[in-house]
């Protein structure tokens, strides 16, 4: 007796930890959170249906519910990931495929309902067990349930993993100092949704119907719970990737062929990881940074109309240096504009800023801040 009242404690505390993050996460009012609400607004029903077992109060309303919630939990932490790089929270028809799995129970829970009105569950035990004698319909609906969440688990795993190194690639492309960690969150979550789906197929074992098992798992929903709340408070703004995203393939679908939409690739890659601002950048180095060989590049830039790879570099280093200096404030010397830019030296900053620019670097700044 116990250990079933400890056991209905921890599934209260569960599920008054979810109203809680999820009415957190409605107060606080930032984008692409909806997804978070509604996971964590469903844990509540979903940790309902065994805490009612306890008392052998299972009621027909859980019965119908339980199976297609448990179905679109994982969903909606990949929805939620996906959409923190997008500006609005839509699905296209084509993500709106994910939702098939959560109809398939739905219509399969109601067609058993209302086809078998006699089939019930005994008790918590039997809930949990593989399969219930003498319950064929049952066994079928909480079978199909729980390998549809087993083979989620796996399946959304990679699709998050996959996310995170989308994300990762183009982060470090457009900011220069970005810590690995601002995104390793996610390669986390990968993990943790894996092992979520992993050990809620473990109810096609019978694993559950051992207590202590049972409330494992349950303090283990809990910390998953919360890394995912704590990650979403206090994770940084990423919606810059999804307009780079977008502004990469503005910019490849105005090209003429393939082989052009490389080359620009390539050396947009360039600008984009802003590597001239390195004082110290070879070309081995940016040839190992871009993934192409030596010559190659020389080409492409080349081809590009400048004489070589160094005139490239200073040029993009000139043109950074020209929006420094119109934004530079009074407190500031030249002196940052010549280190922010990747110049080595003061003399060789102003030698290439008169070349370019045909003005030195302070009437640059005068004309520009006249107009």
């Amino acid at each position: 007796m116990a250990a079933t009242i400890l056991f209905f404690i921890l599934l209260i505390i569960y599920s008054s930890f979810s109203i809680v993050l999820a009415f957190i996460i409605l107060a606080s009012n930032r984008k692409n959170l909806t997804y978070l609400f509604f996971f964590f607004l469903l844990q509540v029903f979903y940790v309902m249906s065994p805490a009612v077992a306890v008392f052998n109060a299972y009621s027909e309303y859980f019965r119908l519910a339980v199976g297609p919630i448990k179905v679109i939990l994982t969903p909606l932490i990949f929805f939620y990931i996906k959409g923190l790089t997008q500006k609005e929270n839509k699905i296209t028809l084509k993500e709106s495929l994910h939702f098939i799995p959560i109809v398939v129970v739905f219509i399969t829970t109601l067609i058993i309902y209302f086809g078998y009105p006699d089939w019930k569950i005994m008790n918590m035990g039997d809930f949990y067990k593989m399969y219930v004698k003498g319950n064929f319909q049952f066994n079928v609906l909480i079978i199909l349930t729980r390998l549809i969440v087993f083979f989620q688990g796996i399946f959304y795993a990679l699709m998050i993993y996959k996310l995170f190194k989308r994300n990762d690639f183009i982060m470090r492309q457009i900011v220069s100092d970005i810590s690995q960690k601002n995104m390793i969150w996610i390669r986390s979550t990968a993990i943790l949704v894996g092992i979520r789906g992993l050990t809620t197929g473990a109810e096609l074992f019978g694993a559950y119907s051992i207590p202590a098992v049972f409330m494992v798992y349950y303090i283990f929903l809990i910390c998953f719970s919360f890394y995912i709340f704590f990650q979403a408070i206090v994770q940084p703004d990423i919606s810059i990737i999804g307009t780079t995203i977008q502004e990469m393939k503005d910019s490849n679908e105005n090209e003429d062929s393939k082989e052009m939409n490389t080359d620009v690739r390539i050396l947009q890659l360039f600008k984009l990881k802003r590597l001239f601002l390195n004082p110290e950048l070879t070309l081995q180095e940016a040839s190992y940074e871009l993934s192409i060989p030596k010559y190659r590049l020389t080409q492409l830039i080349k081809a590009g109309g400048y004489h070589n790879f160094y005139a490239f570099v200073n040029e993009l280093r000139i043109d950074f240096s020209k929006e420094l200096l119109i934004n530079l404030p009074s407190n500031l010397t030249m002196d940052s504009v010549v280190t922010d830019s990747g110049f080595q030296s003061r003399s060789t900053f102003y030698r290439v800023f008169k070349e370019s620019t045909g003005l030195t670097p302070k009437e640059f700044k005068e004309m520009n801040s006249l107009s």
